[in-house]
């Protein structure tokens, strides 16, 4: 399992706990320590010698997996929020190229890409550009979770901020301008690299398909009450 633009430590520990040898690479050194710490107190020091963290810088080259090429059953990649990079405007707000991340998938493999509404002049949804290029880089698109982020209370998503949230939208600056209703849930999309490509294989969410409606609908609500 392959981690790209990891925060945390949570996944590495699922992963561990599952049984998979993990990799989360991250571009804050200071995350990075936090989460070995919070690790090694709670994973075993044989869990420990088959987990890797590595650093990096956005934007820069797929140098730093050139060893993973094609070998990870799972990728797992988070792009939250578009942002300029001080003094670097072309990069890319992504940690991960998309096509280099497809490139780490092995075959009958998995690419998750965790993402969200992003602020780019407006609120910008980025689920169809993504679906596009991971198509390009040569994966089928198998479905389209839409993850809520806040509790549910009744029939009402709860988007009052812990604290905890509060901090993490404050690191966050260039997202912060986005409404609550913006941030209620993340866009879970999956894909797979097969051996050979289905026919038939959608591009992209039908706007008819009963299950992404029924999904899309209920958060819409939810931004209207919100």
């Amino acid at each position: 399992m392959v981690h790209l633009g990891a925060s945390d430590h949570q996944l590495v520990s699922a992963a561990l706990t599952a049984g998979c040898l993990p990799v989360a690479v991250f571009t804050d050194a200071t995350r990075a320590g936090v989460s070995w710490t919070c690790l090694a107190r709670i994973h075993s020091n044989d869990d420990l010698e088959v987990t890797e963290l590595r650093i990096t810088d956005p934007g820069e080259d797929s140098s730093l997996l050139a060893d993973l090429e094609g070998s990870a059953g799972l990728v797992v990649a988070e792009q939250t929020c578009h942002r300029d990079f001080i003094g670097h405007p072309d990069v890319e707000a992504e940690v991960f190229d998309l096509a280099s991340a497809a490139g780490l998938v092995k075959q009958d493999g998995h690419l998750v890409v965790v993402t969200g509404l992003h602020l780019e002049g407006g609120v910008a949804d980025p689920v169809s550009e993504i679906i596009a290029r991971a198509r390009d880089a040569g994966l089928v698109y198998l479905q389209h979770i839409i993850a809520l982020r806040h509790p549910v209370r009744g029939e009402r998503v709860d988007t009052g901020l812990s604290r905890r949230a509060v901090a993490a939208t404050g690191e966050l600056s260039e997202c912060a301008g986005l409404p609550v209703s913006a941030r209620v849930h993340s866009d879970v999309l999956i894909f797979a690299r097969r051996r050979s490509s289905p026919p038939g294989d959608p591009a992209m969410p039908s706007s008819d398909d009963p299950s992404i409606s029924t999904s899309a609908d209920s958060v819409e609500r939810e931004r209207g009450e919100g």
